[in-house]
């Protein structure tokens, strides 16, 4: 006869029960305030183009662009204008993707060799700073004539955007750990390598993730621009030149719309990512479990 043990039920803590409490409500108030922000705006917007616009044919509201996506007109239907739109918002989620992980990558990868050796900072800091200076319209020819046209290029134009806010803010983040932090892990044998992963990193987090938040639209700024200035036929950049050049403003409108609108939405899930992170392993977690 076989006897069979029951094992208790996995008890979730309670202050991983707080952190998930904690991270929903600021989504919930993320979430609302953009939702808010963003009827407010088309309100707006529909408000300026109907009192102020010079001309019906240039300017267009979101009445306009809704219509353009839901409504056949003379440049075609509004299943091919949905995707059109869907094919070429792929083609720059693509560039903007690479650009902003090489991006990430290299500002994480730097700002630690700047926090471990602070004579690496003193050297490179100000150059980067020189570059950042100048303009991302100067620099974006510069990077297509050594590299030419391709992925390099649109990767490296997104990462000159997603690099330098990045870079900064987590510099700054990992330099605000606190000395009686540092102090008690050197008491108890840490090095400089555990002073990093156990105070700077976490301390340094929301840093990162305030950074995050401006490098994603970036992102999506610096592959429309490459698309825009070095390509014919890709992505949302790329359609806007076309569309401009068949007086199809309503396309140009969508297109703009469409890259604003997948601006915020990665903004907020940047956000929400934020909040699990921090009411879990940053300086908030100690805000969750206490409220």
């Amino acid at each position: 006869m076989t006897t069979t043990i029951a094992r208790p039920a996995p008890v979730v803590s309670a202050n991983a029960v707080q952190a998930v409490k904690y991270a929903a409500r600021r989504t919930g108030i993320t979430v609302g305030s953009i939702l808010v922000s963003g009827i407010l705006l088309c309100v707006l917007w529909q408000l300026a183009v109907t009192l102020f616009s010079p001309s019906p044919f240039l300017a267009k509201g979101p009445v306009d662009v809704f219509q353009y996506v839901t409504q056949s007109n003379i440049t075609g239907s509004a299943e091919a204008h949905r995707a059109l739109l869907a094919a070429k918002l792929g083609e720059t989620l693509s560039d903007a993707a690479l650009g902003f992980v090489v991006g990430l990558a290299l500002s994480i990868s730097i700002a630690i060799a700047f926090a471990m050796f602070r004579v690496v900072e003193f050297m490179f800091m100000p150059l980067a700073m020189l570059l950042r200076t100048v303009p991302l319209l100067a620099m974006a020819p510069v990077i297509y004539i050594v590299f030419g046209n391709g992925q390099i290029t649109a990767a490296l134009i997104g990462t000159v955007v997603v690099l330098f806010p990045v870079l900064v803010n987590l510099t700054v983040g990992l330099r605000s750990v606190s000395e009686q932090a540092v102090d008690l892990i050197r008491v108890y044998g840490g090095n400089r390598f555990t002073v990093l992963v156990k105070a700077a990193i976490p301390t340094s987090l929301p840093f990162l993730f305030a950074s995050m938040r401006i490098a994603v639209p970036g992102a999506i700024t610096g592959a429309m621009l490459y698309e825009f200035l070095f390509t014919n036929d890709k992505g949302l950049g790329a359609t806007v030149t076309s569309a401009k050049a068949a007086f199809d403003y309503p396309q140009i409108w969508a297109a703009t719309v469409l890259a604003t609108v997948i601006s915020i939405v990665l903004y907020t899930i940047t956000t929400i990512i934020e909040s699990a992170v921090l009411a879990e392993w940053g300086p908030d977690a100690g805000k969750a479990s206490s409220s």
